[in-house]
């Protein structure tokens, strides 16, 4: 559903979303197809490998009802450490891992809940004990959900853990989606899925966030990741809403198209100069929520489907 990669072009990937914003049908497809939840690794330097699962340690790690969401990745002091957004039965949290690189191992090592966490979707870290986090509505229910989104309430936020506890660092936002920092860290870009937009912000110095831009997108955005080398944004897009909705309730026999966009931004990193659309697809590959790209090798990932590994010969 979402994944992020790093300087030498390890991207890791989580698999296997599940929740209470799902609905049976889906659920029941999860079982039939024995999904479960795990961090997968994908090495762009080296393709031709294949996509390989990562094994989690640690005594307070718990597989059963793992489900994970959104991902990001902070590399200090040559260390690997992953934020995941995990939907559990009874709560949503944000884990923290370390990558064990000779082991291909992740291990666990923190766990932050909070009285404001409600449906978490993404999250993006900005130091060794501090991230932002999208929180994407207020029920934890499917019928709810739905009819949160339906309807159009602004109960989502962005929210800040500042080492201590989360905080919200945002005005209402209606499905406050996916969000990632500018290549120089300096603006947070958040996406609000189905309100089609795609919001820039400036963090202030307590941490609140300032929106300074807003562009409108004639599609749905999912999750953004940022390219290394421009500071431009991927936007993995549901670009028919309806073929989405359909296809999240039932996978086993509806299908949803998949769209890439790159946002090219501009030196300052708020202001969106062009858009190119790097993917359109309806036939191989279905919900494309995410894609990564380093050095011109693009890997795009679905909410449910499979992913698609691409060479990208038009920027």
């Amino acid at each position: 559903e979402d994944m992020q990669t790093t300087k030498s072009g390890l991207t890791f990937i989580t698999s296997g979303i599940d929740g209470p914003l799902f609905s049976p049908t889906m659920k029941e497809y999860h079982k039939k197809d024995n999904v479960r939840g795990r961090i997968m690794l994908f090495n762009l330097e080296k393709p031709a490998d294949g996509v390989r699962e990562l094994m989690i340690v640690g005594n307070q790690f718990s597989y059963e009802d793992f489900a994970p969401h959104g991902i990001s990745v902070l590399e200090e002091k040559g260390k690997i450490f992953l934020f995941v957004v995990v939907h559990r039965a009874e709560e949503d949290t944000v884990e923290k891992f370390e990558f064990l690189e000779k082991t291909l191992e992740l291990k666990h090592l923190k766990t932050y809940k909070g009285t404001l966490v409600h449906l978490l979707n993404d999250v993006a870290a900005t130091g060794p004990e501090t991230f932002y986090t999208t929180d994407y509505g207020y029920y934890r229910n499917h019928v709810l959900h739905f009819l949160e989104q339906i309807i159009g309430l602004y109960y989502g936020h962005v929210l800040y853990y500042d080492g201590r506890d989360f905080i919200r660092v945002s005005e209402p936002t209606y499905m406050a989606n996916g969000i990632t920092l500018s290549k120089d860290g300096r603006h947070v870009y958040v996406v609000s899925s189905a309100g089609k937009k795609f919001i820039v912000y400036k963090p202030e110095a307590n941490n609140r966030l300032t929106k300074i831009n807003e562009v409108e997108l004639d599609t749905f955005p999912d999750n953004p990741t940022i390219d290394p080398v421009t500071g431009d944004v991927l936007l993995g897009c549901h670009p028919i809403g309806f073929k989405i909705t359909k296809h999240l309730n039932d996978p086993s026999t509806e299908i949803a198209a998949s769209q890439v966009l790159m946002l090219h931004m501009d030196k300052s990193g708020t202001n969106v100069t062009g858009v190119t659309e790097l993917l359109s697809d309806d036939l191989e590959l279905y919900g494309s929520s995410s894609a990564t790209l380093y050095k011109k090798r693009m890997l795009v990932g679905t909410v449910c489907h499979k992913m698609m590994y691409c060479e990208v010969n038009t920027l």
